[in-house]
Order: structure tokens, then sequence, then C-alpha cells
């Protein structure tokens, strides 16, 4: 028991001996705030189908980056084949019709007013205008009907949700794809601090994907909170982004520089949820609550309690603040 006593005083007494000691430095650093951020659509574009139609194929898939004009969703089945077959039988009669009626007209004029009289010509006039009318109007009907065969992105987007299938039936305005146009998107911001944010605050979005920060600007705070009491936040790019819809990641809020001093991790020392480090005055330890930030390289920032130029321990410092344990500690009974 002596022998491991006097080992035990052999491993202690130099530290509390001879205990390292360096001056805390003067730094400048800057605060940081961080969030969780999600990417999300201004306003979703939901395509539906204009009229009952079968599902014959679908050309893309969830995630899918669709330029303006390309085929989305083809559509088919009895009822859209039969109208459209026979709109182009109304087509081709139409035609005739109006080939028909030029013949009439055009004789009209050559035998007025020999051989017909006024009435007779201004009533081929009307045929032919009539059936020039009906021709156009099948012609539209045949247009509509082939546009409605295919659903088509308007605009630039990205495919969120695809709601159908092939051999699906669908009914007039039954949801098809659901979109998420590029350039209408948004960044949304949980944030549960409750210091207030400067619009001027440099902020950077940075991504889970592995993407390049992205600079954001706060563009407003949503009056509502998120249910799990987080205030919500509106960053929007500042510069063009090539970010997508549901692309989730970190905002990290930098505020202006302010001075700290930096020490050793070693220095830092934890008790029942405070932080110290022990400072060293004229050979007298005494403990000092420090507030630790960020970490710069091989050191920590401490933001408040701590000035610089102060001698602290570096080096063992847990066991020289805990040297008097067995003094201070009552076992239970």
């Amino acid at each position: 028991m002596l022998l491991r006593t006097v080992l035990l005083f052999g491993v202690i007494a130099p530290v509390m001996a001879h205990p390292v000691t360096l001056p805390a430095r003067a730094v400048s650093y800057r605060p940081e705030l961080h969030a969780w951020a999600q990417v999300e659509s201004i306003a979703p574009l939901v395509l539906r189908s204009a009229v009952p139609a079968r599902v014959s194929s679908v050309h893309v898939t969830p995630g899918q980056a669709v330029t303006a004009g390309e085929p989305l969703v083809s559509f088919g089945g009895p009822q859209l084949d039969g109208e459209q077959a026979a709109a182009r039988a109304r087509l081709r009669a139409a035609q005739r019709e109006l080939t028909a009626a030029r013949r009439a007209a055009a004789s009209a004029r050559r035998t007025y007013p020999l051989v017909i009289n006024r009435q007779t010509l201004e009533a081929a006039q009307s045929a032919l205008a009539s059936a020039q009318s009906q021709l156009a109007a099948a012609q539209v009907a045949v247009t509509t009907l082939r546009t409605q065969k295919m659903v088509s992105s308007p605009l630039p987007a990205v495919v969120s949700e695809v709601r159908v299938a092939p051999g699906a039936d669908l009914s007039a305005g039954a949801p098809v794809v659901t979109l998420q146009p590029r350039g209408q998107l948004w960044l949304r911001v949980e944030y549960f601090g409750n210091a207030p944010i400067p619009s001027t605050a440099t902020a950077r979005f940075i991504s889970a994907s592995g993407a390049p920060p992205q600079t954001v600007q706060l563009v407003a705070e949503l009056p509502a909170r998120a249910a799990n009491g987080a205030r919500i936040l509106d960053f929007a790019a500042a510069t063009a982004a090539t970010w997508q819809a549901g692309e989730t990641g970190e905002l990290v809020i930098s505020g202006p520089p302010r001075a700290a001093v930096a020490v050793p991790e070693g220095a830092l020392i934890l008790d029942a949820g405070q932080w110290y480090v022990l400072t060293d005055t004229g050979g007298k330890l005494a403990r000092q609550p420090v507030t630790p930030g960020p970490t710069k390289g091989t050191d920590i920032v401490i933001t408040a309690g701590l000035h610089a130029g102060v001698p602290l321990v570096v080096r063992e410092a847990y066991l020289l603040y805990h040297r008097n344990f067995a003094a201070q500690y009552t076992p239970p009974d």
C-alpha cells in the first residue's frame, strides 16, 4: 500500500510542482450561427389530363430535369382514339366542302350578272365563308385532340412526382405529373435562436450533396413557426443557383469580427457542465470559468471569461484542477 502511494505521488507531484503555462493569445473571429435548411419550390406545378384517356407511356422519372416542350406522358385508349378518328373525318369532310364552295363561288362570279342574279352570287359567297369557318373549326379540333394525347412540360423544371402508370384509365382533370419549376425556388431555414438576424449578414448554404457553398440573402421571416417551434426564415440565392427542390443542407450565418482569446485544447476543463481554465498568477493556481467558442486550428477560441496575456496551465490541467478531489468527495454510505 505504501509503495502504491509513493508511485501515485511520484506521478502527480511533478505535475503540481512544475505546471506548463502559456499566455492566452489575442485573436479575432467571426461568430457563426448554424441552422437546418431545405430548398423548396415557391409554387409546384401540377399537370393534369385534359380529357378522359388511358396512359399509354410515361417518359420521365422523379428527379429528372426537363426542358420546355419535353414530352412527359402519352395518352391513348378507345375513347380518345375514337374522338381523334371522328375529328379527322370531320376535317376531311370540311376540306371537301370548302373545295366545292370555292368552285361554286368562282362560277357565280364568272356568270354574274349574265346568268345569275345578285342574290345567287351572295348565297355562293356566304356558303364559301361558312365552309372556311367549318374547316378552321375542324382543324382546331384535330390539333386540340393531338395535343391532348401528350402532356409536355410548359417550362424548364424538375419532375418531383409521377402520379400515373402505363395502362391507367384517367378521368378529365386527373393529376399526372408534378413539376418543380427551375428558378422559382427559395431556401427554407428553421432556426431555434431568438437573436435577430440582420439582412446584411453573410450567409452560406452548404448542401448535403457536396455541391459548392451558395451565397444567400435573407428575404423575410415567416410569421408562423414550424411544428417543432423553430423560426422559419426565407432566404434567396444571391447569384444564379443550381440547387434543386428537396435539397437539404446547413445554413451558416457569419457575424461581424469580434475580439477574443485562443487557448490550447488541453487547457479546458469541464466540471458539472461548466468550462474552466487554470490561471497561474505568481505560482498561485486559480480556476477561471470561461465560455468556449469555435475551434481555430489546434486551439479553442474563448469568447468570454478570459483576457489576452493571462498565463494559464496548458498541460495536465485536468489533473491539477482535481488534485484535491479526495478531500472534496464524500463516498455514499
